[in-house]
């Protein structure tokens, strides 16, 4: 498959996708939202990718929304546009949640507006010591229309969510691993290599366990504990009939490492 707005890469089971649209800060256009939606159908496909990281071209990882396209479509008769452009939105953010391969937001500068919801839905993110961040939806007389709303009082707790989206403060990468935003933030010569090893990393567990677990955390997040054991009780049924479960068995018997094949 080719690609217009992205890059895409896949090497030693790690998918890489690149937003490349540098000349202007990877802004969302409808064609890289359609390339990130089969980009990430395609790694979900794809028994042999084991992790995916995202990541920007240039020096922002994505700054969100078009200015000059909102301005040109602000005002009366732009309300099916603006619709039309949030779908392309929303099935490019909605394919990297039913993705079923973790994947992690190498943030390596500017994440604003719908950029920083971008790398919200990913499952991990690592930031650059030179990324900044910003949901400045209301400094623009918006609100987030990309998930964050959605997203932030889950990752970050609700009073920081509400400071973040209504203050609508710039967030360098420190805070942002501070309050729980990102996962870890690095040196920028470093930000690849790391997110490659925290992929890596995951590449090594069995690839029939890491799809039904990461699946199984989200569930998780509106399931009563009832119900989150019971489905646990079926995920555990499946997982105890794989080869790669006896395979990781065997490998702590005989202490070696596993040679998983996914199945």
């Amino acid at each position: 498959m080719s690609f217009t707005d992205i890059l895409f890469e896949k090497s030693e089971g790690i998918a890489t996708i690149t937003l490349n649209r540098p000349e202007s800060l990877n802004a969302f256009h409808p064609q890289m939202m359609a390339d990130l939606e089969d980009a990430f159908d395609e790694i979900g496909q794809d028994s042999e990718v084991r992790a995916a990281i995202l990541t920007g071209a240039g020096r922002a990882f994505c700054s969100g929304g078009n200015v000059k396209t909102m301005a040109q479509a602000a005002g009366g008769g732009a309300g099916s546009t603006g619709r039309q452009r949030l779908r392309h939105v929303h099935g490019a953010v909605l394919s990297i949640r039913r993705c079923n391969k973790p994947i992690i937001a190498a943030i390596n500068g500017l994440a604003v507006g719908g950029g920083l919801d971008l790398a919200l839905w990913c499952d991990f993110r690592i930031a650059s010591d030179k990324a900044r961040m910003r949901e400045v939806y209301t400094k623009i007389g918006l609100a987030p229309g990309g998930g964050g709303v959605y997203l932030l009082p889950r990752i970050v707790g609700l009073q920081k969510a509400l400071e973040l989206i209504l203050a609508a403060d710039w967030i360098d990468a420190q805070e942002a691993e501070r309050i729980g935003l990102v996962l870890k933030t690095v040196p920028h010569d470093e930000l690849m290599s790391t997110a490659r090893d925290l992929a890596g990393r995951i590449a090594s567990s069995a690839p029939v366990s890491v799809p039904l677990a990461k699946r199984a955390v989200y569930r998780a997040l509106n399931q009563e504990p009832d119900e989150h054991l019971e489905y646990m009780a079926m995920i555990l049924e499946k997982l105890r009939q794989t080869e790669d479960h006896k395979e990781g068995l065997a490998a702590i018997a005989e202490k070696r490492q596993p040679r998983f094949q996914g199945k």
